[in-house]
């Protein structure tokens, strides 16, 4: 990825300490016909997922649909560390990769993933990824089969709940100290969605939305 993170375009929220991080709602993105632009997709030297902001009943979002390709729909911040920053979001599929894996490389695609990016200062930014498996339990941290710079949290797995909008709450701040053992958690420089099938082959489809990040 190009750029560092890969992204151009900066959220218009300045950097803000964590003093004053007191229950403020640091970004949040519904997806409103004709709202933000602050979105990119970003490709990873494959043919591009096909994201689009859509009407899914009474929610607007923005859909993944993904038929061989890898590209993830991201954000830049510049938001400095919280003693609690929370992420929430809702997200729905339409079924997992039936043959996808949180461990073989060879296999690791997702009908839905939510990441958050950290400034590392060196190399590649860290990354939490809260991913919709296909077989892995929920609750379940593990290292991207790639590279430990990038975490995954299972929040949900299977076909069990699928085509039903579902809402994920998260304790970034916790979920940093659990994956990378750190007590100091760096700050955000990026968050993005992911619908990916260029290792399965399998055509994939992810709803993404009402994301806000907040700190307490």
């Amino acid at each position: 990825m190009t750029k560092r993170f890969g992204i151009v375009l900066v959220c218009t929220a300045a950097t803000f300490s964590a003093a004053a991080a007191s229950n403020r709602v640091w970004f949040a993105e519904n997806f409103q016909p004709g709202g933000s632009n602050r979105w990119e997709n970003v490709a990873f030297f494959k043919p591009p997922t096909d994201y689009q902001m859509v009407r899914d009943g009474t929610n607007f979002c923005v859909r993944g649909v993904s038929e061989q390709a890898s590209s993830a729909f991201a954000v830049k911040l510049d938001i400095a560390p919280s003693p609690k920053l929370k992420l929430r979001w809702r997200w729905k599929i339409l079924g997992v990769a039936a043959r996808g894996s949180e461990r073989d490389l060879k296999r690791f695609d997702h009908a839905a993933r939510v990441f958050v990016a950290f400034d590392t200062f060196i190399g590649p930014p860290r990354t939490i990824n809260y991913s919709w498996a296909t077989d892995e339990k929920p609750g379940t941290a593990l290292e991207h089969p790639k590279s430990g710079r990038a975490q995954i949290i299972v929040l949900q797995s299977g076909n069990t709940r699928t085509n039903e909008w579902i809402t994920e709450e998260r304790d970034v701040t916790a979920d940093w100290r659990r994956v990378f053992g750190e007590r100091e958690m760096p700050k955000l420089i990026g968050l993005g969605v992911m619908t990916d099938s260029d290792s399965t082959g399998a055509r994939l489809t992810g709803y993404y939305t009402d994301i806000r990040l907040t700190a307490e």
